[in-house]
């Protein structure tokens, strides 16, 4: 039983950083908002860690969605093909999605080597190096990719490690 809570706990791992992330971007922008406008002191370093969660927040959060099944879907047109068409075309969908990811993560990857990690430029107040901010996209669609396998080819193993987030009372992770 112990084991299973750490396998849970370990398998949404993006959910708890995507989490504490939604928490900070919102506590800081409430921050910033009252300092700037009400006490006339704006906080310097608050676009910064926005730009930290919100990056961490939609590749982490986008993983969570792909195994919770909350993806864009074109069920209407594939509920109308016979029962052969919706197979097929459920496979050319797996391979658009992988191929999209799988792009986007080796692009990403390219990309923030390029701009970013030659130079090895931090953020201008926090000294925070931009490859820590933007060095989670390709982790996320590497993530992304799993998840949108499992959660479509091993639901019930999905089921089994994911938190219920509806209805935390009845998570075995809650009552520890």
């Amino acid at each position: 039983m112990k084991k299973k809570s750490w396998l849970k706990i370990l398998c949404n791992l993006d959910l708890f950083i995507a989490s504490v992330a939604m928490v900070v971007l919102t506590l800081v922008t409430a921050a910033g908002v009252f300092m700037r406008y009400i006490a006339k002191n704006p906080i310097l370093w608050q676009e910064e860690v926005q730009a930290f969660c919100q990056v961490w927040m939609i590749f982490l959060g986008a993983s969570v969605a792909f195994r919770a099944g909350s993806i864009v879907a074109i069920e209407m047109f594939v509920d109308s093909l016979p029962e052969k068409g919706q197979r097929i075309m459920g496979y050319v969908i797996d391979m658009i999605v992988l191929f999209v990811l799988s792009f986007l993560m080796v692009k990403s990857h390219a990309y923030i080597q390029q701009v970013f990690g030659q130079s090895g430029r931090p953020t201008p107040i926090l000294r925070i190096p931009y490859t820590v901010i933007y060095g989670v996209a390709p982790y996320g669609c590497a993530l992304m990719m799993v998840s949108y396998l499992l959660s479509k080819y091993l639901p019930r193993f999905v089921k089994d490690i994911t938190i219920d987030v509806g209805n935390p009372e009845e998570s075995e992770v809650a009552g520890q």
